[in-house]
């Protein structure tokens, strides 16, 4: 509306300095109407058209108007586009990491299905009623059948023997159908902040333990040094 309102007035002013030949086409051209005003601006900063043609009119009216351009330029590159490409960004940011709480729920929508898909990776195993040993686990770790299926899920299995145990939550040496399904759903992404938390937990617990483990040890040995002190006297009498 400024950069329209001050070319127009110019130009119907007839107290101000006609604008003739390049610089009078281009008020026409770019400035000639409010929707014209607005299609230059756009062309200015999207590549349409050159700084230099949009200036022409502006330089021959006033030099305030060139500084005026020149804002509105550098305001729209450095604030507004940049506002919106930061959002576009974090929003495909927060997508991603949404992305691992999605594909979760999925599997959980459809758990009768992924259950199906686990009992034909378990006949792949060869596997009786369904129960998985860690033996049978560590020979067919390296099937092509299995291991995109741990690729599926994004899990790097690289220690057979680890990841079982890990599974087998109740340590008994076997590891069932729903209890494998929900074990692959638990260690499949990055780690919360409340696996760490039951990290820290485990740690001090093993930490008071073996801090009483080794009181108890050093009070028994203190018991059996008097005793043998005491035995020791004895002998000496």
């Amino acid at each position: 509306v400024l950069f329209a309102s001050a070319v127009n007035d110019h130009i119907n002013d007839g107290n101000l300095p006609v604008l003739v030949g390049e610089a009078d086409d281009a008020a026409k051209r770019y400035f000639g109407s409010l929707s014209l005003s607005m299609l230059s601006l756009f062309m200015s900063i999207a590549g349409g058209v050159s700084w230099e043609e949009v200036l022409v009119p502006l330089q021959k009216i006033n030099t305030i108007w060139v500084f005026a351009f020149l804002f509105y330029v550098a305001f729209t590159y450095f604030a507004v586009l940049n506002v919106v490409t930061g959002v576009f960004c974090q929003s495909a940011i927060e997508s991603a990491s949404n992305d691992h709480a999605m594909v979760v729920q999925s599997m959980l929508d459809n758990k009768a299905a992924h259950l199906n898909k686990i009992k034909n990776l378990f006949s792949e195993f060869g596997t009786d009623g369904g129960v998985l040993t860690l033996g049978t686990f560590e020979e067919k770790i390296n099937n092509p059948a299995v291991r995109e299926y741990f690729e599926a899920l994004g899990l790097d299995v690289w220690d057979a023997w680890s990841f079982f145990k890990l599974l087998d939550d109740d340590g008994g040496g076997s590891v069932e159908i729903e209890e494998f399904f929900m074990g692959c759903l638990r260690f499949r992404g990055p780690a919360r902040s409340m696996d760490l938390g039951r990290v820290i937990q485990d740690q001090k617990w093993l930490i008071n333990n073996q801090g009483r483990v080794q009181n108890f040890i050093e009070e028994e040995f203190n018991s059996l040094r008097s005793q043998i002190q005491d035995l020791q006297n004895l002998v000496k009498r």
